[in-house]
């Protein structure tokens, strides 16, 4: 499970990018008299809620928030903002927030501003703004505009899952599931919170919950109850999930009966076969070297090389360096010194431990203008995801949150 858990090192507190299509639309957080409006503007009626809010007899700092937000949205930059930064110096906790937003986001033609974002955000946190507490947690979380603080984090989304807010609760899960510092991991709280978040519908939860429920991680192990939740997750769109069931397959243990073994193997690379295509450069990798050892599949190395080619591209060391070696020895064909060494410098950089090992073996077999050259190409690359969503740094709330 060390590699489906690199995979996931990537999604950290991503309740943003999940929690548009789950949001409430009661607007019941919000003062009666703003209700229809912030109705509409979470429905996506963004020309609704505009005539509802400039039609109120009495604008207040709150009613100045919410017109700001959507006029940000139907790109009327310059009075969105005036309005938002007007409810921010008024005092209203909504103006803060998304004044805060447009800081961290780099909203509005607005330069980023992550220290102006969190004096903001914790303003409005400390009058109980929920998202604003949730942001704040998540900035401490991951270190962006504020030293790295998981006690910070924790104390944050704490007050953020007061009310069992689903992306708080997942969010209050990731930090208890982490230790730095001060802050040890909690796997037992953890595994609670992400089956409260994963029963009502969060998806990045049931991933969780699933991986939890499969190593035993504060919670008794029940491989079939992690199957569950980690199917329900790959078919809400997380891709991560059928890395982790293919994982799980090829921890069965073997039996005598050599058609269930081969049964389950297949099993396992159908699931690569699913991760690999969706993108999860661990998948891709999995698959390569099944291809390359003809394990469940009829051995090809032209197949494992293009799969090892991918994930190496999105900067997996294991597989930049598989992908060097096949080069150097030309396994499937093609010989390429230069983009050998080029990806050996690569998982050399990336921690692999035998690259370097490698490349001093081979070196002198190697023109030396052809190494020059493969590390010249190594410090220009950059990897390219080809997840569909960046979890690296993602938007801390959706747009009508």
């Amino acid at each position: 499970m060390i590699a489906a858990r690199a995979v996931l090192a990537a999604a950290l507190l991503v309740a943003s990018a999940v929690a548009h299509a789950q949001q409430p639309s009661d607007a019941s957080d919000v003062a009666p008299s703003l209700r229809p409006a912030v109705t509409a503007y979470r429905q996506g009626d963004t020309a609704t809620a505009e005539r509802t809010l400039r039609s109120l007899g009495a604008p207040t700092a709150d009613s100045d928030a919410w017109l700001g937000a959507v006029l940000l949205d139907r790109g009327n930059k310059a009075e969105g903002l005036r309005l938002i930064q007007r409810a921010a110096d008024a005092g209203s906790a909504e103006g803060q927030h998304r004044l805060a937003l447009v800081f961290i986001n780099g909203d509005a033609g607005v330069a980023r501003n992550p220290a102006q974002a969190i004096q903001l955000f914790e303003k409005a946190a400390a009058q109980g703004h929920r998202r604003a507490q949730l942001n704040l947690g998540t900035l401490y979380f991951r270190g962006q505009g504020v030293p790295r603080d998981l006690i910070q984090a924790r104390a944050w989304l704490e007050q953020a899952a007061l009310d069992g807010d689903v992306y708080a609760t997942y969010a209050l899960g990731r930090a208890m599931s982490e230790s730095a510092g001060q802050a040890s991991a909690d796997s037992t709280r953890a595994a609670d919170l992400f089956r409260r978040a994963a029963e009502k519908g969060h998806t990045l939860a049931a991933l969780r919950y699933g991986l939890a429920l499969a190593e035993g991680s504060g919670v008794k192990q029940d491989p079939a109850a992690a199957q569950r939740w980690l199917i329900q997750a790959q078919q809400n769109g997380v891709p991560e999930a059928a890395l982790a069931l293919g994982d799980m397959a090829v921890r069965t243990p073997a039996t005598r009966d050599k058609a269930a073994n081969e049964k389950i193997l297949k099993s396992a690379i159908s699931w690569y076969e699913a991760a690999a295509g969706a993108g999860v450069p661990s998948g891709q990798f999995k698959l390569a070297n099944a291809y390359l050892a003809g394990s469940g599949v009829a051995r090809d190395p032209v197949q494992a090389q293009l799969w090892y080619s991918r994930a190496a591209q999105q900067g997996l060391a294991e597989a930049q360096q598989a992908l060097g070696v096949m080069l150097l020895t030309g396994t499937a064909g093609t010989i390429d010194p230069v983009e050998a060494f080029k990806w050996l410098y690569l998982a050399e950089r990336g921690g692999h431990p035998e690259a370097r090992a490698v490349r001093e073996k081979v070196g002198d077999k190697v023109p030396d203008r052809d190494r020059k050259r493969g590390e010249a190409l190594a410090q220009a690359f950059k990897p390219t995801s080809e997840l569909p969503r960046d979890e690296t740094l993602p938007r801390l709330v959706p747009v009508r949150r």
